[in-house]
């Protein structure tokens, strides 16, 4: 991943008095971004442990037991009834206290949720109806028993990935070869242990020699399952059956076993009377081409107002030849001026509709279909996943602004930093 290129440009218009210029300056650049799937246990305040009956002071269920890195959620149960959900200090030694909004079903705070990556034994208890002690270790148990309004949360260190990932699907084309000069291979590599590891690598090997790296097609290595390839150089091997073998290998280092290619690969000469055509592709870069985002002009009148930007077709254009695919992603400052307009009243999307190839395979999928608020950190626009978004594509993204009934007269400008990444 690296820096693709950097474009900056201002502009500035001149309004009458009483006016707004609203001016967004466009940097567009390159930068690099770039787990196994927890549970959530729900717990319901307000009812019967053990029990269905709503309107009473418990947690249902009081007691339960979950594996390092799950969330507990804590649901507000239909009772018309206010409750919270408040940690007994230092539980587990080093790991934060927590208390809950007041919690009460038909109000805008009717769910709490806390992820425990920590293993150890946390108690905790609703502060409207319980008091700390009630829920100290030495007599949680008993509490829970009696029928207190305080629980208990056992959290297990998670077992350990011992299962290694093992690969299927090898296939090579062409195959025969009929004197190519190399070869494509995919294959997929998983893992089925419990608990489900992540893939992190995948080699090849050429008749028993040294292994050699795989690519993720998706371009990253970050799930249980993942597609593998590699360009395989096979001019220099002779005429005849090779064993090509694949292999993957998990985040917990365990490696799999190779799995060879049904038949091996069948490496033949150009057939009889034939004459060999050849040419080098080489790779170019991942570019991102943005335009200036200009609103129009506003004219005070005491309410906010929203408008938004003429619409200006951006471009990205991925001439890697790879297949890692891409994002892009964009971030703003505050408009700045005769005074300032938070970056919040500044909004985007981008409709699938306003993604056209220009050139090349699928295009990128729009990540932002409704109006959202920008800020300093980058907002994914588009993403090219699984070998797609190799070409050339002009998009249009809509922008629009708030522009808040108190603002001061004058001319406004935001810098829009926009940057094309390597990796989905």
């Amino acid at each position: 991943m690296g820096t693709i290129g950097s474009i900056q440009r201002l502009l500035r218009v001149m309004l009458p008095l009483a006016a707004l210029a609203l001016v967004a300056t466009v940097v567009s650049n390159g930068g690099g971004i770039n787990s196994a799937s927890a549970a959530t246990t729900t717990v319901t305040v307000g009812q019967t442990n053990g029990g269905g009956a709503t309107g009473v002071n418990q947690f249902n269920a009081a007691a339960i037991t979950i594996s390092a890195g799950d969330t507990t959620q804590w649901n507000s149960a239909l009772d018309n009834r206010s409750h919270d959900v408040t940690s007994y200090a230092e539980t587990v030694p080093g790991t934060p206290d927590w208390q809950s909004p007041t919690l009460r079903s038909g109000t805008a705070n009717t769910t709490f949720s806390r992820v425990f990556s920590t293993a150890g034994t946390y108690t905790y208890y609703c502060s409207l109806h319980a008091s700390q002690s009630d829920a100290a270790p030495g007599v949680i148990d008993a509490n829970i028993a009696s029928g207190m309004m305080v629980g208990k949360i056992t959290v297990n260190a998670p077992a350990p990935d011992t299962t290694a990932p093992a690969a299927s699907a090898v296939a090579a084309s062409p195959n025969p070869t009929d004197g190519a000069s190399s070869v494509a291979l995919t294959a997929t590599i998983a893992d089925s242990g419990t608990p489900l590891g992540t893939i992190a690598s995948a080699q090849y090997r050429v008749d028993g020699g040294s292994p050699v790296a795989m690519s993720a097609v998706d371009g990253t290595f970050n799930g249980s399952s993942e597609n593998v390839t590699a360009n395989v150089p096979v001019g220099a091997l002779s005429l005849g059956n090779h064993v090509i073998e694949v292999r993957g290998t998990d985040l917990a280092g365990n490696i799999g076993a190779y799995v060879a290619l049904s038949g091996g690969l069948n490496v033949t000469a150009p057939p009889a009377g034939a004459v060999q055509a050849t040419i080098n592709v080489q790779g170019g870069a991942l570019t991102n081409t943005a335009q200036n985002i200009a609103f129009p002009a506003v004219a005070l009148s005491g309410a906010d107002q929203t408008v938004l930007a003429a619409a200006a077709a951006w471009q990205a254009k991925d001439a890697r030849g790879t297949g890692d695919g891409w994002n892009v992603t964009i971030a703003s400052t505050n408009f700045t001026g005769a005074g300032t307009i938070g970056v919040a009243n500044f909004k985007c999307k981008q409709d699938q509709a306003d993604i056209v190839t220009v050139s090349g395979n699928t295009a990128p999928n729009s990540m932002v279909t409704t109006f959202q608020s920008l800020s300093g950190t980058p907002l994914k626009l588009l993403q090219a996943t699984g070998g797609a978004g190799m070409g050339t594509y002009d998009y249009t993204p809509d922008f629009q602004l708030t522009v808040p009934a108190s603002t001061a007269a004058g001319s406004y400008t935001a810098n829009v930093t926009v940057s094309i990444n390597s990796g989905p």
